[in-house]
């Protein structure tokens, strides 16, 4: 977990650096999303959470909070079962509405940290 934390964080800054010549911009918006990831095991169907997002002129990156349902096989658990993710975002192409999603969860029954990567959109137009 601490490695993946270290990668956004270096990610972040290295594209900050790089723009700080652009204009900055903040604002305020409520932004739809949705996303598909997986860890190989199962499949975690993952809502627009609350996040700090950072706006570039050709990329977004986003530290979310990912309200998901997770769909697996399990012996202990239901077929599908509520989660709470965490993890960075990637907003890229058209309009910045494509997703690459890596959220993180843990699962207190094993005391494990479950790592998972996947597409997603971005249900939100956004004002010109």
């Amino acid at each position: 977990m601490r490695k993946l934390f270290f990668v956004a964080i270096a990610l972040i800054t290295t594209v900050s650096a790089h723009s700080q010549d652009e204009q900055k911009r903040s604002s305020f918006n409520i932004e739809g999303q949705i996303a598909l990831t997986t860890d190989g095991k199962g499949v975690f169907f993952n809502m627009g959470g609350p996040n700090v997002k950072f706006n570039f002129s050709k990329l977004s990156v986003a530290i979310n909070m990912m309200p998901s349902l997770r769909f697996q096989e399990d012996k202990v658990k239901s077929l599908v079962t509520p989660m709470l993710g965490v993890g960075p975002q990637l907003y890229f192409l058209k309009d910045k509405r494509f997703i690459l999603s890596f959220p993180a969860y843990y699962n207190t029954g094993t005391n494990k940290w479950t790592f998972t990567a996947g597409l997603g959109f971005s249900l939100t137009k956004k004002k010109k």
